[in-house]
């Protein structure tokens, strides 16, 4: 479930702090700067960019005749000469450098932020074309193209802002007198005496349906609170889906998962088939699951946290996201249009503690008055608690006997910078 528009909400520090790795590399010796730079990597093939993002281009022309260039200079002072091209290089590769550890770090908006920096940067500063007769500037400009991670960055960066941007104002409940909803509160002494979820329900009205989709579309949102796990270890649990087992899971008949390393930014595979009693056909939810760790909030009047996007494919891909997909099974219903929105806070007031918002939109191939909003709430509210009970009892309680612990160390990228999350929390007044 979950949410955000745009990371819009600052937490009163900026992604710097968390970074100590970023230096300014226009205080360095640029001749010592120069001998530590690899050779450029040359690499086949072209990238026509993301919808509604273009490749890199060099704004200047290349080709321009000395001439043309002078005056050129003459129009612009702020030109860099070719001595000044050397440090302009040494600059952008730090900067190209920051944003790949960005990137090995998980913060995807933060990254991309960078990212576009360096574009902008690049462009402004193109009279350093001249260094080597342009070639080192136009190399650069083909590895920002082709880099495969920051191919990776603008793909994942566009999916989870196309599902973050299902969170608006109105898709929210509106209070007490929005009649849309239908809601549910779920309490479990068992998981701790303080946690509490408000669980709402309603169909997907006007605009937010998909005018080719199914005919039973819905909209869920939930805000859970004072869950007792450390935000590395929850994260962890929706991170490592091959860890996952189907008797933790209520009615779950089958479930298996995939993760990926730094080269799918973390992103995961989950497949699960449901077969409650409550539901009319057994469902199989089907999803590519992607992280960002947020230095701001995509989700207002929230703090610093992670955000975990799940997607459901086309129903007739082969492949989505980098993963490789199943083919449907007979007699077994395929959830559609899934755009699930976790976003993951810890608890300043409680150490150990976390609170997550969710907002999710699905779809199933079924009449709408075979699933009224009564069924859907009692299959929610029943999924949830079991869900939840399930990670506290069979993960969270046996902890040191499962694999999350070594997934946690293995990967320290990731899992050191959502601590850098809580340290950050932590220390702001």
């Amino acid at each position: 479930m979950g949410a955000g528009l745009a990371c819009s909400t600052t937490c009163g520090r900026s992604p710097e702090d968390l970074d100590e790795v970023l230096t300014d590399s226009r205080l360095l010796d640029a001749g010592q700067k120069k001998a530590e730079l690899a050779p450029y990597n040359m690499m086949d093939g072209k990238d026509d960019g993301e919808p509604g993002m273009s490749p890199v281009t060099c704004s200047t022309d290349l080709s321009a005749s000395p001439s043309n260039q002078e005056e050129a200079e003459e129009e612009d002072e702020g030109a860099v000469d070719v001595g000044k091209g050397e440090e302009a290089m040494l600059v952008f590769e730090e900067s190209f450098n920051e944003v790949l550890g960005l990137c090995r770090k998980g913060r995807v908006f933060d990254a991309m932020t960078a990212l576009k920096n360096l574009e902008q940067d690049v462009q402004e500063r193109s009279p350093a074309k001249r260094l080597d007769g342009g070639q080192a500037l136009r190399n650069f400009v083909q590895r920002l193209q082709e880099d495969p991670l920051l191919k990776t960055l603008r793909e994942v960066h566009g999916r989870m802002t196309s599902v973050l941007s299902i969170l608006g104002p109105s898709a929210l409940p509106g209070g007490a007198g929005d009649k849309r909803w239908v809601s549910v509160n779920i309490t479990d002494p068992n998981i701790h005496p303080e946690f509490h979820g408000d669980i709402r329900i309603r169909f997907a009205e006007g605009a937010e349906r998909d005018p080719h989709g199914p005919s039973t579309q819905i909209i869920t949102y939930g805000s859970l609170t004072a869950y007792p796990m450390d935000l590395e270890e929850f994260v962890s649990v929706y991170r490592e889906t091959d860890l996952y087992e189907k008797e933790w899971v209520a009615d779950c008949e089958q479930c298996e998962g995939k993760v990926g390393g730094p080269e799918k930014l973390y992103s995961a595979y989950s497949r699960f088939i449901n077969s409650s009693p409550l539901m009319p056909t057994r469902l199989e939810i089907l999803t590519v699951r992607e992280f960002a760790v947020c230095t701001k909030s995509p989700v207002p009047n929230r703090g610093p946290g992670v955000v975990v996007v799940d997607m459901s494919p086309p129903s007739d891909a082969k492949t989505f996201a980098g993963w490789p997909m199943p083919d449907p099974v007979k007699r077994i219903t395929r959830m559609s249009g899934v755009g699930l929105i976790l976003y993951f806070t810890p608890r300043k007031d409680k150490p150990g503690f976390c609170d997550v918002f969710a907002f999710a939109k699905a779809a199933a191939p079924l009449p709408q008055w075979l699933v009224p909003l009564s069924l859907l709430k009692r299959f929610f509210a029943n999924h949830f608690v079991s869900l939840f009970r399930a990670i506290k009892n069979f993960i969270k309680d046996d902890w040191e006997k499962l694999g999350y612990k070594d997934r946690i160390s293995g990967k320290p990228d990731l899992y050191e910078s959502i601590s850098d999350i809580k340290r950050m929390l932590s220390q702001a007044s």
